[in-house]
């Protein structure tokens, strides 16, 4: 007779396939866990958000400034301003301290970007066919140096004050025609369209007609493309695959990506063969450079003989980065400064009596000049602190670490990922005072922002690869504020839901729809 442990023997080998399977499920289960759940062992000195908790916070879509608050502020003061995360796809340390800030910035050795983000999304991502991996912001070395050898002057030399000025009446036509209807304008899709049109004429001298007619093709286009990057499964490309398969609009807006890329590389050829077919007259006619869309400059750039060049990829995916960093950024720049001086009445007042000043005050339109514009210190005072509270970038595509470096006692070990949280560094009450008001006088010469150590304010980033068009943007929205300033005075509508403080419906920093705001006109 078998004894008892001679029957379990037997009976475990009898199930030994089905022991090995589960014993290889758990240990596929574990690695799994610990590649996901947990940071890797050389960041597990460093606070860590607990993957889960980041996640909910973005499915729940939770306010960027709430989630800030709870999960970000009780784990940074263990470590001097320094967190691990893992979205959006890698384990990654996040910097809120303005010192370690500017190293990372500034220091030549973390300048190289990490492209694993953008080549987890795919090669069909709309992100990828519009802007792909080869455009000034994402490039790294020689080919990053050559890029801002031509794009360095191109953008000291655009200046399109008129351009910008002059699309304002017709901005000033859709807030009356709204507003005769006892419509509130709903600000963000106002300055989506305005924005639109500005960047479409600005750097490839093309009209959208954004704010001739709302359903232009291309406006649909353009709107259906960023849909398209905003969707959260666009992340996981596998899935986002079987998702267009089965829905026809997700289809329509993913294939936006194509017809507006395609629209770049047309405009590029027909715009390279003007030129060349009369290049004389077109390098150096009547029209100021300062006032000539980005495209023409490049290009006269390259034709210029200094040896720098795009291939015909690499300028077509620079024009659409332009407009992809630049459109929802500023667009959502002046709705959130709008809003905040709806709700800060003394601030608008102080605000229209510097632009009286300059401008005048005749009841017609009057277009700023760039003289003028050097003149609208509180107006720059006012976009800089609407930039602090509502950064248009919640971080920066983060940087490889070439060797381990010590941030006050952190060590951050050679090939790890790192970035700057920008949208903690500009709420850190250890940064800021009271970080939640709206206070432009932060921004004075010697006032708090010009007192503070490292680099604390970053909506464009900073150093070597700082945005290439930041003097672009804060022009555009220096004119817009200025002559609706001259033009109206606002106030959020009775009732608003936004009246102690935005309410968001996104995780980012985006002007909800909901947002209204009610126009009087001055003349």
């Amino acid at each position: 007779m078998m004894s008892s442990q001679s029957l379990v023997r037997e009976h475990l080998y009898s199930y030994r396939y089905h022991i090995g399977i589960a014993a290889a499920v758990s240990l596929i289960c574990r690695h799994f866990y610990n590649r996901v759940f947990r940071a890797p062992k050389e960041l597990q000195h460093i606070p860590a958000i607990p993957f889960w908790r980041q996640a909910l916070s973005l499915v729940q879509k939770e306010p960027i400034t709430l989630k800030t608050k709870r999960l970000v502020f009780p784990l940074i003061s263990n470590a001097n301003g320094i967190y691990v995360n893992r979205l959006p796809m890698d384990w990654t340390v996040y910097v809120t301290n303005p010192v370690y800030a500017k190293t990372i910035l500034f220091k030549p050795e973390f300048n190289d970007k990490v492209h694993s983000f953008l080549d987890g999304l795919g090669e069909d991502h709309s992100m990828i066919i519009f802007v792909g991996k080869d455009n000034v912001a994402t490039v790294n070395g020689q080919q990053w140096k050559n890029q801002r050898k031509i794009m360095n002057p191109v953008f000291h030399r655009s200046m399109p004050v008129a351009l910008f000025g002059h699309l304002m009446p017709k901005v000033f036509r859709i807030i009356d025609e709204a507003e005769s209807k006892d419509d509130h304008v709903v600000i963000v899709k106002l300055t989506q369209r305005l924005t639109l049109e500005a960047l479409g004429k600005a750097i490839f001298g093309f009209e959208f007609g954004g704010l001739d007619q709302d359903n232009s093709v291309w406006v649909k286009d353009y709107n259906q493309l960023i849909e398209s990057l905003l969707d959260p499964f666009s992340m996981f490309p596998r899935v986002s695959r079987v998702l267009r398969w089965i829905s026809p609009s997700r289809r329509e807006k993913h294939n936006a990506a194509y017809k507006l890329s395609a629209l770049l590389g047309e405009m590029a050829e027909q715009r390279k063969c003007a030129l060349l077919e009369n290049k004389e007259q077109q390098l150096h006619g009547n029209v100021p450079d300062s006032e000539k869309d980005l495209l023409t400059l490049m290009l006269e750039a390259e034709m210029g003989g200094d040896g720098a060049s795009l291939s015909k990829e690499e300028l077509r995916h620079n024009l659409g980065i332009f407009f992809v960093a630049g459109h929802d950024t500023t667009s959502n720049s002046i709705a959130f400064t709008m809003y905040s001086l709806a709700v800060h009445k003394d601030i608008q007042t102080k605000a229209r009596d510097e632009v009286l000043r300059i401008l005048g005050d005749k009841p017609a339109d009057v277009y700023p000049t760039l003289e003028d514009c050097k003149q609208f210190s509180y107006i720059d005072m006012i976009i800089k602190e609407g930039l602090r509270m509502y950064p248009p970038a919640n971080d920066l595509l983060a940087r490889r670490v070439a060797a381990d470096v010590n941030l006050g006692g952190v060590m951050i070990p050679q090939g790890s990922m790192i970035t700057v949280d920008i949208h903690a560094l500009h709420h850190n009450p250890e940064v800021w005072k009271n970080p939640d008001q709206f206070i432009p006088e932060r921004f004075a010469d010697g006032g708090e922002h010009s007192k503070q150590d490292g680099v604390a304010w970053l909506p464009f980033s900073g150093g070597s690869r700082q945005c290439i068009g930041i003097n672009f943007s804060m022009m555009e929205q220096r004119i817009a504020l200025a002559m609706l300033l001259r033009k109206y005075d606002w106030e959020l509508p009775l009732g608003s839901i936004h009246q102690n403080g935005v309410v968001f419906d996104q995780p980012v920093n985006m002007a909800p729809l909901s947002l209204k705001i009610k126009f009087n006109k001055r003349y």
